[in-house]
């Protein structure tokens, strides 16, 4: 269960998500296709799902299955432009990110940083959508 919707395994080795929110679902299937039109599938070493296929009528997706390290979940990301946040909240959010990835930030922020290049400003980096674990560059926290 995610924090959009819910996830289940194929037995084509891919993966169905449910979405609850119609907005969720337009701005995954967005990224996914913006990646997908521009070959990427891979970004500072981090691994991106495929997108198989989409249902806009049931807010379903299938995507590839991805082991870490990996980047998915774009339900929450902006497409072509920032979020509108206060600099107070900016730097929240760098601060309790910088705490969760437990000295990976700067990984996370750079691949972050470079979704930003395809008009993918993703708002939703925690440990369970950006797993580090693998990374050749991670600090490993065991």
């Amino acid at each position: 269960m995610g924090q959009e919707g819910s996830v289940w395994p194929t037995d084509n080795e891919t993966a169905i998500k449910v979405f609850d929110r119609e907005r969720n679902f337009n701005s995954e299937v967005s990224c996914y296709e913006i990646l997908r039109d521009n070959q990427i599938y891979e970004i500072d070493g981090f691994t991106i799902p495929h997108l198989i296929d989409s249902d806009s009528e049931l807010l379903v997706v299938e995507m590839t299955i991805v082991a870490p390290p990996f980047i998915l979940d774009f339900g929450k990301a902006y497409i072509n432009r920032r979020p509108d946040f206060s600099e107070s909240v900016m730097e929240y959010y760098e601060q309790e990110r910088a705490e969760m990835f437990e000295g990976n930030w700067d990984l996370v922020d750079s691949a972050v940083s470079s979704l930003e290049q395809f008009g993918i400003f993703y708002w939703d980096a925690r440990p369970g959508n950006i797993d580090c674990r693998n990374h050749p560059l991670a600090k490993q926290n065991d």
